[in-house]
């Protein structure tokens, strides 16, 4: 029987690495928020949500990532019923929501944002990068998404526009391929019983995008002379010195993001 998936993480790889560049400024963005003391806000709809979880909890997580989930646009594990995938579907078509949910942070002078989409078509996650690039037009705004899908397919959005069109737009906007092929699955089988398309591409490439972040802007840090709290293995005990300071330096960070008198201030002046 052929096995022919694991292959597939060649595409993965050579496209990661054929952004060295590109990933080099993304980690320069992170490092400027997590020295200053600022947060990295993670946004993400449908199963994208796993891309959020991997940057802002788990082994080897840095301090100062932020998710920006909300449960009806993430949550539809229930597959059927009122948390079913039509209701997230539903709601992820609904325009004006990346509004509202800025409104329940106060956005930092030295944060960024993040805007995670496997196609970078979703009209939720468009709503969210333009209500962002709306209020703050000089922070740094960076969308994880399917270069080729995103700049080529039709758009959702009522303005017309992708993440491609919108980072494209930014005055301080950097765009991330997840390397997944257009339409996200990689492996056809053409089999007695039918063809069968499977196998998408767009998580692997986006954890790959994540940790590759990770090591870059730890590296980034560290050149520049500054500690960080990373998150160690709780399975192996090695968490004694590190992890009440990690969660310490979380709760310091998320605090600013929900009462900072200075980003009330940024907000007006926009």
């Amino acid at each position: 029987m052929e096995l022919t998936f694991p292959a597939q993480l060649d595409r993965v790889k050579a496209g990661v690495l054929a952004q060295a560049e590109t990933l080099e400024k993304a980690a320069a963005i992170y490092a400027d928020a997590l020295q200053h003391g600022g947060l990295v806000h993670v946004y993400a709809n449908g199963h994208s949500r796993v891309t959020v979880e991997e940057m802002v909890v788990r082994m080897g997580a840095l301090t100062g990532f932020q998710a920006f989930l909300n449960t009806g646009l993430s949550n539809f594990t229930d597959v059927l019923g009122s948390n079913g995938v039509r209701m997230n579907q539903a709601i992820e078509k609904v325009e004006g929501l990346g509004e509202i949910m800025l409104n329940e942070y106060d956005i930092g002078r030295h944060d960024a944002l993040v805007v995670v989409s496997a196609t970078g078509t979703t009209t939720a996650a468009v709503d969210m990068a333009l209500a962002f690039q709306r209020r703050y037009p000089h922070l740094p705004l960076i969308a994880l998404c399917s270069l080729e899908q995103a700049r080529e397919a039709p758009t959702k959005h009522s303005s017309g526009k992708n993440l491609y069109h919108v980072i494209e737009g930014s005055k301080n906007g950097l765009l991330l391929d997840n390397c997944m092929p257009y339409g996200d699955l990689s492996v056809t089988i053409e089999g007695q019983t039918d063809t069968y398309h499977i196998c998408p591409l767009s998580s692997i490439g986006a954890l790959t995008i994540v940790q590759s972040l990770n090591e870059l802007t730890i590296r980034e840090l560290d050149r520049r002379g500054v500690r960080h709290h990373v998150l160690r293995n709780m399975h192996l005990n090695d968490t004694e010195d590190s992890y009440e300071l990690w969660v310490r330096d979380q709760r310091r960070r998320y605090a600013r993001a929900l009462n900072n008198p200075q980003a009330e201030q940024q907000r007006d002046a926009v």
